[in-house]
């Protein structure tokens, strides 16, 4: 296995202990690269806010804190972790203590206390590299050296995406790179254009919608209020209908099942296990098509025949009564329920998930950012049900 990427960022107005730094990153941890990046001054702004995301309540004061100049990103590899499971709104996350300790320690001797970035989890580090360098974690493992040789590289680039993608596979790679996501259907025909033959729109899920409308913001300089951007790639809109755990659409053990099990399509993007490809299409034309198409009805068999599957026949899928039971059976076997039911409400109580919500932004960003992040929320929610 790997050995785990971290990083740490030195802004500008630290760099006068750069030397410091590093050279105790050095009795600590394998560095492997350091890069001198410098970001273009009319989008400094704009780069600040999706690299930190919700996490940063007040962009122009924290220009103010690192500067807006040229900052060093060191790139290390820890060969002692020391896991510890921290739970946030998020769930749990499994950060690395030695990243944490040091990434404080280095902030109390600058004198300032977010003047230095480190990343402290694997999810975080892969976000913050994907968009720095425009290349994924796993990317990265195969071009860096072992060992950092001394020089320090310069790099003239703004954050993956800025001014939009010049094809669907920067966009996915960037995805890939940022959040956890699957395509749930219809992607077997997607053109370069990421449109499809067949159908209007692409369906998305992922878990990490509370990011995603900051990893694909492009040049606005203004963080995003709820609503996500259009995603332009190539001067074309691409038609993608976002889902997530908790829209009403599947159960949302249903759909956290289905992240888990994702699997690499063609080594692109990620997409259902075949498994959870063939249910969620069968649960998708009876209960929200309400019909099964000749098209589904020719995919859903194959996977079945894929799958060794033989309950699922063409004689089935002609009865629609037999496959809604069909469907019920495998639903009441996996524990899932239908998320328009009372039961499903009740045992999801959105308005708990929602307090737990408040009180973690309040304690952690304060009563203007909460008001801010309600404002989204109530954005999102007229958004969603249009």
């Amino acid at each position: 296995m790997e050995n785990q990427l971290y990083l740490f960022i030195i802004w500008e107005q630290s760099r006068n202990k750069s030397d410091d730094i590093i050279s105790d990153i050095q009795s600590k941890f394998i560095i492997r690269e350091i890069f001198e990046i410098t970001w273009s001054e009319k989008y400094f702004l704009n780069n600040l806010v999706r690299f930190y995301g919700y996490a940063l309540p007040d962009p122009k004061k924290k220009t103010l804190l690192c500067g807006t100049g040229s900052f060093l990103l060191i790139i290390v590899e820890d060969k002692n972790p020391i896991f510890i499971d921290e739970i946030n709104f998020h769930g749990k996350v499994k950060k690395n203590k030695n990243m944490s300790s040091q990434k404080m320690k280095y902030r109390e001797l600058v004198g300032k206390e977010f003047a230095i970035h480190g990343s402290i989890s694997e999810k975080e580090t892969n976000y913050n590299l994907t968009l720095l360098l425009h290349k994924t974690t796993t990317e990265l493992q195969k071009e860096l050296p072992k060992k950092w040789d001394g020089s320090i590289k310069k790099i003239n680039s703004d954050l993956f995406g800025c001014n939009g993608w010049k094809n669907i596979e920067e966009f996915l790679r960037m995805l890939n790179g940022t959040i956890r996501y699957v395509i749930l259907r219809n992607y077997e025909d997607l053109s370069i254009n990421f449109t499809s033959n067949k159908h209007d729109d692409i369906d998305i899920l992922t878990d990490g919608d509370i990011f995603l409308p900051y990893v694909c913001m492009t040049n606005d300089l203004e963080s995003p209020k709820g609503r996500m951007p259009q995603i332009i790639i190539n001067k074309n809109i691409i038609p993608i209908d976002w889902k997530r755990p908790g829209d009403s659409f599947y159960d949302k053990r249903w759909y956290n099942d289905v992240l888990n099990r994702r699997v690499l399509h063609n080594n692109q993007f990620y997409v259902p296990s075949q498994h959870d490809y063939l249910y969620t299409l069968f649960y998708h034309m009876i209960f929200h098509k309400r019909t099964i198409s000749k098209e589904y009805k020719e995919k859903i068999i194959d996977l079945a025949n894929i799958l060794n599957i033989t309950q699922i026949s063409e004689d089935l899928l002609n009865d629609f009564n037999a496959s809604k039971k069909y469907v019920e059976k495998y639903m009441k076997e996996m524990n899932y329920s239908h998320p328009t039911s009372f039961k499903y409400k009740l045992r999801n109580n959105e308005l708990i998930r929602l307090v737990k919500f408040s009180l973690f932004i309040l304690r952690k960003q304060g009563l203007l950012f909460f008001v801010k992040e309600f404002q989204a929320k109530v954005i999102r929610s007229i958004s969603n049900n249009n």
